[in-house]
């Protein structure tokens, strides 16, 4: 919410011309982010400034959906694993290093899959 003293400093217009490209990607950018062209040029001020970050929701959403489909088929291949494991090995015919190897790599995705949680945390809490 824009404080009133904020609109008061607010008084001086600026004209600038643009190209019908320049228009067209500007809206099309005001509309993706749900921020008006003035909003928009003042954050590009900011982030100039390094007051800011500019994001583009619709673009970040698609990547994070892609993202999120992708760990769930990381999850039920794992799950799959597992199960074979279970039902058609006896443990004692299983090669003991596969098993480390096997341990060795859920270890390592367990701490990726945790560094991205932390990671999507980060990007909710700055675009929300």
């Amino acid at each position: 919410m824009i404080m009133k003293k904020e609109k008061e400093n607010r008084a001086q217009r600026i004209t600038v011309r643009l190209t019908c490209d320049e228009i067209r990607f500007l809206d099309e950018f005001s509309e993706s982010s749900g921020l008006s062209r003035s909003e928009i040029l003042r954050n590009l001020i900011r982030k100039i400034q390094g007051d800011v970050t500019i994001v583009k929701t619709d673009k970040l959403l698609k990547v994070l959906v892609s993202l999120a489909a992708e760990q769930g088929r990381v999850n039920n291949n794992i799950n799959q694993l597992a199960k074979h494991a279970n039902q058609d090995a006896i443990i004692s015919q299983i090669n003991p290093n596969l098993i480390a190897k096997f341990n060795l790599l859920l270890a390592k995705y367990l701490e990726y899959q945790e560094s991205m949680n932390k990671t999507l945390k980060g990007i909710y809490k700055t675009i929300s």
